[in-house]
């Protein structure tokens, strides 16, 4: 009876073994490999000094400008200097900070003549001319400039955020997939920073750049952060992306912001993207979706090209 006690027992035991090992969370299977291939694709821009412009504290270095992109370096003493780059028929002007080091800069203004400028700092924001001279420039095509890195969407070999762009893709067979996976793991993975957004509008974050492995690492951003990390995904998955910085109409006021559109080929430059249901498009805007998932006012709007100026292309 003791010996039928104890192999009752034990079956039991395995028995709610069994039962136990079955109800506990179950890692989520990963997804299939889609037929789109999702290795990283990571330009890397490259001072190669084959053509320079400059003087003796300034460097622009156009060796390459034929992949859309100028690589600029500043060699004196004095701490705050501005380049300027404009395409004598772009109706604004683009003006950057420099920083330490080899500075990349997109040519967004496509073929034509550039002029490139330097300014060294005097005092407050007054600054005098370092250099000054105009180039005619040919890029091989309208968008290879989206797909290297520059100072505002700046991502390397080493770029952690690249690893989880190839993850994501992976179930992908096209790249309309790829910008839609991209798309709904920006909305669901960042928060807005209101406090962020307020210090840049009090100006309090002059010569601000994304960081985007920081900028995951932490969960928030403001739009500039959010299309900035759309950008490096999608670049690094070999999709031409361009961060737009313009206006936004928002119920009469007009709101300084940052969006993204996006290359997709044998379709071009698709400018109002969000998704694509296999009959419409929507403006991509991954900032104002996130911030109002259930606002029915804010899609419309967003659906609403005409809201939208674009004033700066990265």
């Amino acid at each position: 009876m003791r010996d039928k006690k104890r192999s009752f027992l034990s079956y039991l035991f395995i028995f709610l073994l069994l039962v136990g090992c079955s109800s506990q969370p179950q890692p989520e299977p990963k997804p299939e490999k889609g037929s789109r291939d999702n290795t990283p694709v990571v330009l890397e821009p490259q001072a190669s000094g084959e053509k320079i412009i400059g003087n003796s504290k300034i460097t622009f270095d156009l060796s390459h400008s034929e992949d859309g992109y100028v690589m600029v370096k500043y060699t004196g003493d004095n701490p705050k200097v501005k380049v300027r780059i404009k395409h004598t028929q772009q109706k604004d002007l683009y003006t950057y900070d420099m920083k330490d080091g080899y500075n990349i800069f997109p040519l967004t203004g496509g073929n034509g003549t550039y002029i490139f400028s330097a300014y060294e700092n005097i005092s407050g924001t007054k600054y005098s001319q370092l250099f000054n001279k105009k180039e005619n420039i040919t890029i091989k095509n309208d968008y290879i400039t989206y797909l290297y890195p520059n100072q505002y969407i700046d991502f390397n070999k080493n770029t952690k955020l690249i690893n989880t762009a190839q993850d994501i893709a992976k179930p992908a067979n096209n790249d309309l997939d790829v910008v839609s996976y991209v798309y709904e793991y920006v909305i669901n993975n960042i928060t807005y920073d209101d406090d962020k957004a307020s210090d840049a509008k009090n100006g309090e974050m002059a010569g601000y750049t994304p960081q985007v492995d920081e900028i995951m690492s932490k969960g928030t951003g403001i739009c500039f952060d959010y299309a900035a990390v759309m950008a490096t995904m999608l670049r690094t998955q070999n999709i031409p992306t361009r961060m737009e910085i313009g206006y936004v109409n928002l119920s009469g006021e007009s709101i300084y912001h940052a969006w993204i559109s996006v290359y997709i080929k044998d379709i071009g430059w698709v400018d109002d993207l969000i998704e694509f249901n296999g009959k419409e498009w929507s403006m991509m805007d991954p900032t104002l979706i996130s911030d109002s998932q259930n606002s029915s006012k804010i899609r419309n709007l967003i659906k609403e090209k005409t809201n939208y100026t674009t004033k700066y292309l990265y």
